[in-house]
Formats: structure tokens, sequence, C-alpha cells
């Protein structure tokens, strides 16, 4: 007796709602029949505030003044709230039989979903779910949280009470099965495509860094596996795979993974851009960022539970983004060519994640296209980052090619300056110094090819050290000597002085150097000779073998210079000794005969200041 009385109070209780309602409220039911696959809900809904979250179903359903929806494309959202909200949504099946349809909600985030589904004889059905409680509790297996309702015929009302401590919108539609996989598969789609790409680019950079070791691309790939376990999470796609009987890990998994997210991406523009190195200030700010990130998270996990880490994680989003952008902007402004593509990508970034980050908090009306905006910043975000690390290899294999002939500086300022026409033909004064060991050809014939080896190493570690000090250009070896200039590829001022003064280093080292091969019975020493004149410099040879070269007169004569200077004696031109005797000492030789020349040659020897 008592449910008869029920079912006859909700009889009573819905005919004089109907009736109370006014004409345009009566039309707002919502029509279902066999051929309506797809209706969207939370436009039609009465909306009720419980913000001390004990409101009971028959007071919300006869709550005055209730919310109207005021999102876009079937969302209501009310950004961050602590309290509960009441949808109350009427329905007709013009059905004679039952309809079975299932009721789907997004986002994927909504932690407690109660619905009530009264029918015209009082007859309810009482459903719960959300992401707190366990996955297997879901009408159908389905990211999305869904229950299943036998819609009896004529009039029903629908109740869902919604509470969530993430951002609040909702989404409710009801969908026919058939129409609901399809709608899945169709989703699927998308997300493989994003999953996809991003994987792909997640993988070519962690072989990159297995075969390279450098930290560039192991930051960049924890940085993009981050970002893919922070979207599979808050879109609900691991809740199933990881965590489906602990509901609460699950939750606490977007916000770890969004923190991880930023401090690997921090990781990366630390290692990527140089900046302990080339940009200090704000190498220190990127740290002092990834600690407070840190202290962030632990401290708004320990005080302010799961709200306020959430609501963290989405700040720093935003700030993080803000931050990779300025200090790809300050890396640019100090000449990294590299960081062209990581700024527009952080650029690109900041934009999709600042309005996917507005919208999650109601300050942006929900679209697809806004809610989605972070995924479509992160994907062309992973491109240019993945560009920008292809121009990193190509600089370093550029970088790598012009160490062969220029020093560091040089070859920093060439790479900076983008100078494509290094290589093409041209004209420039230059200053040539030639290098070579005194009773080399005798040493090879009394030593075996390991010492050698062994002591030709020793030689070009020094003289190697010297020419990158002083910004030489290294035109070859060969064997006991070595071709050096000054004032090409980058003119230089002064440049007879430098060549001068590099050879008085030379000398003066490889007196050291000397006595440690005195101990093994070496007999060895070094002449040198420097001249100045133009000269025609390019690129020789033939595909895939060039070298750099300085080709004409002064070449010539610096070689002869060499040849005629005794053990640790330095021959100059007149033309060097010109440039450099109010600056140097030198001792006039008189003129040489030299092979090669018809006339005699005006020389100099440069004498070591130290011991004079």
């Amino acid at each position: 007796m008592p449910t008869v009385l029920a079912h006859l109070f909700w009889i009573f209780q819905l005919a004089f709602l109907i009736g109370a309602m006014p004409a345009s409220a009566q039309e707002s039911w919502v029509k279902l029949s066999v051929s309506t696959l797809e209706a969207d809900l939370t436009p039609w809904a009465r909306i009720v505030k419980d913000r001390e979250k004990i409101k009971t179903i028959e007071e919300v359903l006869v709550a005055s003044a209730p919310l109207r929806p005021n999102g876009e494309e079937g969302v209501v959202n009310f950004g961050f709230s602590s309290a509960a909200y009441w949808f109350v949504v009427p329905l007709s099946n013009t059905e004679s039989q039952p309809l079975e349809r299932l009721l789907v909600f997004e986002p994927t985030w909504l932690d407690d979903v109660r619905v009530t589904l009264i029918d015209a004889r009082g007859g309810r059905q009482n459903m719960v779910g959300g992401d707190t409680f366990p996955f297997a509790q879901r009408a159908e297996p389905n990211r999305r949280i869904n229950f299943n309702l036998a819609i009896q015929p004529g009039a029903n009302t629908l109740l869902v009470r919604v509470e969530t401590r993430d951002a609040f919108y909702v989404g409710m539609k009801l969908i026919e099965s058939n129409r609901f996989f399809r709608d899945d598969a169709a989703q699927w789609t998308y997300f493989g495509l994003l999953y996809g790409a991003l994987l792909s680019l997640l993988l070519f950079n962690f072989v990159l860094f297995v075969s390279t070791r450098e930290a560039s691309y192991l930051a960049y790939s924890a940085y993009l596996l981050c970002f893919i376990m922070s979207h599979l999470t808050y879109n609900g796609h691991s809740f199933p795979w990881l965590f489906p009987d602990s509901p609460e890990i699950s939750n606490w998994a977007i916000s770890i993974f969004v923190h991880l997210y930023c401090l690997s991406g921090l990781a990366f523009a630390v290692y990527f851009l140089d900046l302990k190195n080339k940009v200090p200030f704000a190498y220190r700010l990127a740290i002092g960022c990834m600690i407070a990130l840190v202290t962030s998270f632990v401290v708004t996990g320990a005080l302010g539970g799961y709200r306020w880490q959430v609501t963290g994680a989405i700040a720093w989003i935003t700030v993080y983004s803000i931050l990779a952008l300025t200090l790809g902007i300050v890396a640019l402004a100090k000449r990294n060519q590299a960081a062209i593509y990581y700024m527009v990508g952080s650029a690109v970034g900041l934009f999709g994640s600042t309005v996917s980050s507005l919208t999650v908090m109601s300050v942006l009306p929900y679209s697809f296209i806004t809610f989605r905006a972070v995924d479509f910043g992160m994907l062309i975000d992973a491109i240019m980052l993945s560009l920008a690390l292809a121009e990193r290899i190509s600089r370093g294999n550029r970088m790598e090619r012009l160490r062969r002939f220029f020093s560091p500086a040089v070859a920093n300022q060439l790479l900076s300056a983008r100078n494509e026409d290094l290589y093409s033909p041209h004209q420039r004064e230059i200053v040539v110094v030639f290098l070579d060991l005194r009773g080399y050809t005798n040493f090879t014939l009394t030593h075996g090819s390991e010492e050698v080896m062994r002591m030709l190493a020793e030689f070009h570690a020094v003289m190697g050290e010297l020419i990158a000090s002083h910004g030489a250009t290294l035109e070859r070896f060969s064997g006991d000597g070595m071709m050096l200039f000054f004032n090409d590829p980058v003119e230089i001022p002064d440049p007879a002085v430098k060549a001068c003064r590099m050879t008085i280093d030379m000398q003066s080292r490889f007196e050291n150097l000397q006595k440690v091969w005195e101990a093994r019975s070496y007999s060895l020493s070094l002449g040198a000779g420097i001249a100045q004149g133009v000269a025609i410099i390019g690129a020789i040879g033939f595909e895939g073998r060039r070298d750099y070269a300085a080709i004409g007169n002064v070449t010539n004569l610096a070689a002869r210079l060499c040849a005629q200077a005794q053990a640790g004696q330095t021959i100059v031109c007149s033309v060097v000794a010109k440039n450099v005797s109010q600056i140097l000492p030198l001792q006039p030789m008189g003129a040489l005969i030299l092979k090669g020349y018809d006339h005699p040659v005006d020389c100099f020897e440069m004498v070591n200041p130290v011991k004079q």
C-alpha cells in the first residue's frame, strides 16, 4: 500500500507541475521517438544550485528562480565551484514502448553524478557514477561517464545532480547505443591522429637521444611523454588502463602529469637553449621557476588537497607557456638561431593552452575549438620544437665542418651570421703562417709508427690549442707542419700582429714540449715563416671531399720563409715587419735568396720579447 500511495503522490505532483507551467515551458519538453538518435539535454534543463549540498529531489522539483543554461554547444560552465548543481529535464516519450537510451556526460572528470528518472506513474530509476567511482560501474566501458536509461512512454522527468572538484562544466546527451559507438569511433579517430603524431615525434627524438646521448633530446622526449600522459588522464583514456578500481589515484594523476609536463618543458628549454652558458640570468630564472613549481605541487597537495592542486596545475600551464616564450625571445636576442623555431612553437603553445585554460575556468565560452585549442597548440609546438632540434643537428654538423678550419669563436660567429657564401671563391689580404718540425724525417726513420703518431698527436694538441685561442684559420696539416692564416673568413684588425703573437706563443710552448721529448731522446725543433699579401680563398677539391684553401704568392712566400728558418726561429717578410715593428721586436736579416724567387727577398727575424 505505501508503494501505491507513493506512486499516486508522484503522479499528482508531476501533474501539478505540468499544469502549473506556462505554455512556453510546457513546449520545452524534450520529445523523443524511435527516430531520435541523439538529443542535447543541457539547453532544456532547469538548473538549481545546491550550495549546501542538502537539497532533496522534492525541493529541487519545486525550486523557484532556477538558473538557466549559459553555455554554448550544449554545455553549461560554472568555472570552479564547491556547490552541487541539479539539472531538471522534462522528457516526453512519444512512442508506446519504452526507449533505451544512453545518458552520456562531458567532460570526463565529473566526480559525482547522481541520476534519477521519474516516469508518469512515479516509477524511478536511480543511478550513481562519476570519476570517483570504479570504472566497471559504467553502463558502457567508455571514457565518458554514461548510464543506461529506459524512458517510459509519456511524460518523464530526469533529475541529475553533479559535483566536481575540477573545473565545473557539464554537457548531457541522450544517445542511441549504435549512434554512441559511431560517435566514439569518430572521436578515437581524432585522438588517434593526435597521439600518433605526438608518439612519432617522441620515438624519433628518443632514438636521437640514444644515438647522441645529448640531454636536449631526452628532455624533449620527457616533455612529449608528460603531455601525452596528462592528455590521456584528463580525457579519461587512462582510467580503464591504469587504475580502474582506484579512481582517486587516476584523478590525482592528472595534476601530477601536468606539473611534470611543465617541469620537463623548462628542463628542455634549459638544455636546448644552452641557457647556463649563453644567458645566465635566464638560466637562473628557469631554475627558480622549476623550484617554485615543485614547491607549489607539494604545498598545494599537502595543504589544499586535490582542488588546490588541480587549480595550481591549470595556472602553471599558462605560467610555463609565458615563460617558455620569454626564454625563446631572450635566446633569439642572443643570436641563437635555433631559438626561432622554439619561440614560434612556444607562442602557439601559449595561445592554445591559454585558450583551453580560460575555457575550462569559464572565462571563455565553451566550444570544441576553444576546449581543444591546447591539442592543436601542443601539436604545432611539438612539430616546431622538433624542427628546432633538427636545426640543432644541422647547426652541429655545420659547426663540426667549420671547426675543421676555424677556431670555435670564428665558427660560432659564422654560424650566427648564417653565411651561406662562406665557401665561394674570393680575394682578400691575409697573413699566412707556416710551421715545420726540424728533424722530422730522421725521426720517422729511427722510430716506429706508433711512436711517430704519438709525437704528432702531442705536437698537434699543443699547437691546436693555440690556434683556437688566437682565432687562426687552419688551412691544412702536412705531416710535420701546418699552414694557418688570419683575416679570413672574418676580417680582423691587425692580423699581422695577431699572427706574430701566436707564433711567439707557439715557440714558447714548443720549448716546454721539447723538454718532454728530450727525456725520450727525441731531437726535434720548430721553424716558422710569416708572410702577408692577397690570396684567392675558397673551397677546392671534388664532390665528397673539399677543403677551405688559400692560393697565391703569399702562401708560397710563407712556406719559403719557414724552410729558411733554423731551429726555434721565425722569419717574416718585409710587409709583416712594417706592420708589427712598432709593437714587436724584429732583427733584420738582409735580403735572402729563396727557392723559386729570381730576386733576393728582404727578411726579418722575430725576436721573442720574453727572452730579450
